[in-house]
């Protein structure tokens, strides 16, 4: 490690000693929440954690005496004296959702290399239905490539602490706490599925499941405002963008009403948890793409469309009338088209805004409070298989 990185990680070492001597009592108090020591370890090794929230990169360092350098949506760069104040404090490592950014994995290797420990979310997205998200299989490789024992990290009621799709925190009981440990010549004697499908095992978490077990309250306010970013189809009258949220109602304009409560139930409609009804949204889904012919499935007025540059500014681009709508073979945004064919990733940053990637060149489209992005998302990877 050169000296001006040494003088770094001293700083970021600082830092670190001062928030968590801070934050532990506080979160304590706030979520309940228990961070079990990760003891044993000797570093350089890579994290693997699963993904709730925003704080989830706060939780996980609670557990690590070490330091640990995060990988981070590149989105958070964009915010000026903020993201250069994260930049000199924290110094995480950028990925930009929407691409297959390898500048990413060479920055992981190199650190790694200088003896730093590496926090990966590998789901790369925050659930919106409580389960957790598909894990790639670059994240076995990576594993494997890097040479350095492997641990993966859960987290447990973070999805009813920090919903995906809210925009207000709940006081109820979290935990987190190393699963298992592997080492280098362990992972080098199993293949990169078998390392994924380990990594599946150890971080999947089902909220719901635990609810049903557990039956800890949330308390917070709003409770289901921003609901509609998650679930966009009405069981009732299976229409698209119609559902609202208020305060802990969640209602569609065909009368359909719902109440969002305290341990995360939907009580008054057809469905009791967020994950039913969108495991019911994605046949839904699957119906809509394999019926789709010309008539776009769905559109948004008041969309922004912007080119991400490689310093991590966002430069608009002039699209005409801003409108956003999604056909069977293209992604249209005002006058732009987009073929489907030539969109090589696409994803989910914040609560609903896209990132995509298409002729080498990467975009974002931002829409308003309760923009419903995902909804692209997910017909976008329904039309991936049905093609």
């Amino acid at each position: 490690m050169s000296e001006e990185r040494y003088r770094n990680y001293r700083r970021h070492a600082r830092v670190y000693g001062v928030l968590t001597t801070v934050l532990r009592p506080v979160f304590k108090w706030l979520f309940r929440l228990e961070a079990q020591p990760a003891s044993g370890l000797k570093g350089p090794f890579l994290v693997y954690a699963n993904h709730n929230g925003d704080l989830d990169a706060a939780f996980v360092q609670l557990s690590f005496k070490e330091v640990l350098y995060f990988v981070a949506s590149e989105h958070i760069f964009r915010v000026g004296l903020a993201s250069r104040l994260l930049v000199y404090l924290f110094d995480p490592i950028s990925r930009l959702k929407g691409s297959t950014d390898m500048s990413t994995v060479r920055d992981v290797m190199r650190r790694l290399k200088d003896g730093k420990n590496i926090c990966i979310f590998a789901e790369g997205n925050r659930s919106f239905n409580g389960l957790t998200g598909p894990i790639p299989p670059s994240v076995g490789k990576l594993a494997k490539a890097c040479k350095v024992p492997l641990v993966t990290y859960k987290l447990e009621g973070g999805y009813f602490t920090t919903p995906r799709w809210a925009y207000t925190l709940r006081r109820g009981k979290m935990r987190g706490y190393v699963v298992q440990v592997y080492s280098a010549e362990q992972l080098a004697n199993m293949t990169a599925d078998e390392v994924n499908d380990v990594i599946k095992a150890d971080l999947f978490e089902d909220a719901y499941a635990r609810q049903d077990e557990e039956r800890i309250r949330f308390k917070g306010r709003r409770l289901a405002e921003g609901l509609e970013t998650a679930l966009f189809i009405c069981p009732q009258c299976e229409q698209i963008g119609t559902l609202k949220s208020q305060g802990s109602e969640f209602s569609c304009s065909c009368g359909l009403k719902t109440v969002y409560d305290e341990y995360g139930y939907l009580n008054g409609g057809p469905y009791r948890t967020v994950t039913e009804w969108d495991a019911w949204q994605n046949q839904q889904l699957t119906r809509i793409a394999t019926d789709l012919r010309d008539e776009p499935a769905f559109s948004d007025g008041n969309v922004t469309l912007n080119l991400i540059q490689a310093n991590h500014r966002g430069e608009r681009v002039d699209s005409g009338s801003g409108t956003l709508a999604m056909y069977r073979d293209k992604l249209v945004c005002g006058t732009l088209n987009f073929a489907l064919d030539e969109i090589s990733d696409m994803a989910l940053y914040g609560r609903g805004n896209i990132a995509f990637t298409s002729g080498g060149k990467h975009y974002a489209l931002v829409g308003g409070r309760s923009f419903c992005g995902r909804k692209y998302l997910e017909l976008y990877n329904q039309l991936q298989t049905t093609r």
